[in-house]
């Protein structure tokens, strides 16, 4: 059943975020237009300078929406098909509260996935004719420990996404606990748990230098990270993926523990 769910799912989110790719590919492709056409001597002008400026910042915010956009498409879809009129049909299906939410959330996970990988080829695409060589804190790409750098942030992007959305449909659900005002009350309680969140890393990464400090009484935190600087970076990505995933896991849970003892949404 989370297979049918989820296709469902996939299609139905799909259809509001593929628009959004095919303008992805193709700016960066009317870009490069732009610039071969601008090179041309009867386009030579102050006009057409202008006109590309424009169209640069036209395909900056595509590229901002392509983060952003995945989110709120989710989140629509999560309030239309649960908490608006089609929640009735939706929770009257044969199927468990705990697999709508998993299929919904890994919908959401895919649909992001996509997403990076849309801005990725969009970048590639406008710089594909330029000798680019990519470093992290002056780490070549072709580094063992750059490429562990990278996989583990890339990890940690997908789980603070997940955790993120987690945090969005359990903050609906506590919203939804209130007999009037639910939006505005699902607006408060996801920044009063947000606001938690942030002083809770606070606190753990204050201990993380504590105990670094601790240990390395002669070099201090600040050597200890620029002559470590790689391993520093990969715990801390890893520490973060972690943390985010057992968050998501116990707000997907609460989440699922109201719909189905606090709510009532059939």
């Amino acid at each position: 059943m989370l297979g049918l769910r989820l296709k469902y799912d996939l299609k139905s989110l799909f259809r509001l975020v593929w628009p959004l790719y095919v303008v992805g590919i193709a700016l960066p492709i009317g870009i490069r237009v732009f610039g071969w056409v601008q090179n041309l001597p009867i386009f030579d002008s102050f006009v057409f300078e202008m006109i590309s400026v424009m169209y640069m910042g036209i395909y900056v915010i595509s590229l901002v929406a392509l983060v952003i956009w995945p989110i709120v498409v989710t989140v629509r879809d999560f309030f239309n098909s649960m908490l608006k009129d089609e929640g009735y049909l939706t929770n009257t299906l044969p199927v468990s509260r705990n697999i709508l939410f998993i299929s919904k959330e890994v919908a959401g996970l895919i649909v992001f996935c996509l997403s990076g990988l849309i801005l990725v080829l969009s970048l590639w695409i406008l710089s594909m004719d330029f000798p680019v060589q990519v470093y992290f804190n002056g780490l070549p790409l072709q580094d063992g420990h750059a490429i562990g750098v990278i996989i583990l942030m890339v990890l940690m992007i997908l789980a603070s996404f997940y955790q993120s959305i987690t945090m969005i449909f359990l903050s609906m659900m506590l919203g939804q606990m209130h007999r009037s005002n639910k939006g505005l009350f699902s607006v408060v309680y996801y920044f009063l748990i947000n606001f938690g969140m942030q002083v809770l890393a606070l606190i753990l990464l204050m201990i993380f230098v504590y105990c670094v400090d601790h240990f390395n009484v002669d070099q201090g935190f600040t050597l200890y990270f620029t002559s470590y600087e790689w391993l520093v970076a990969m715990v801390m990505f890893g520490a973060l993926t972690v943390y985010n995933l057992v968050w998501g896991g116990i707000f997907h849970g609460i989440g699922v523990w109201i719909s189905n003892h606090k709510l009532n949404l059939e």
